[in-house]
């Protein structure tokens, strides 16, 4: 039987529960000793994690609110949202690790899109970010 990612919590979850996506990942620490744990989030744009020490590492920013359509669908209209996750390079991850985590996440998800690479503004401590596109009528892939 076939999935598909029809919400951000299904992204989450499929990633999370993906050693070979989880391994690239970097940390989060939490101010007053949390952590570390696997940098995998879901947020609401523009929300920052509570109590964030630091981030090391690749970071995958799952946002939980997409841009969606009304496609028509052999004589349905059907509602087809796509999902934007972020992954951030922080700290000691370089560009190939960043684009390695991505190319995990993109077998995952069939139809997905790695959109755009660019640097950060300096200060951030961030270097580099892309954004993945996940299309909720698309499966989701064994990994």
């Amino acid at each position: 039987m076939q999935s598909f990612p029809t919400s951000a919590q299904v992204i989450y979850e499929t990633l999370s529960s993906d050693s070979n996506f989880t391994d690239l990942l970097g940390t989060y620490n939490f101010k007053g000793g949390g952590g570390p744990i696997d940098a995998i989030s879901m947020v609401t744009a523009g929300a920052d994690l509570p109590a964030l020490r630091n981030v090391d590492g690749v970071e995958c920013v799952i946002q939980d609110a997409g841009n969606s359509s009304l496609q028509e669908y052999y004589g349905s209209r059907v509602v087809v949202t796509e999902w934007s996750v972020f992954l951030v390079a922080w700290g000691t991850a370089t560009g190939a690790d960043l684009q390695n985590a991505a190319e995990v996440a993109l077998r995952r998800f069939a139809s997905s899109e790695m959109v755009q690479t660019v640097a950060t503004s300096d200060g951030l401590g961030s270097l580099v970010q892309t954004k993945i596109t996940i299309k909720s009528n698309m499966p989701i892939l064994d990994p």
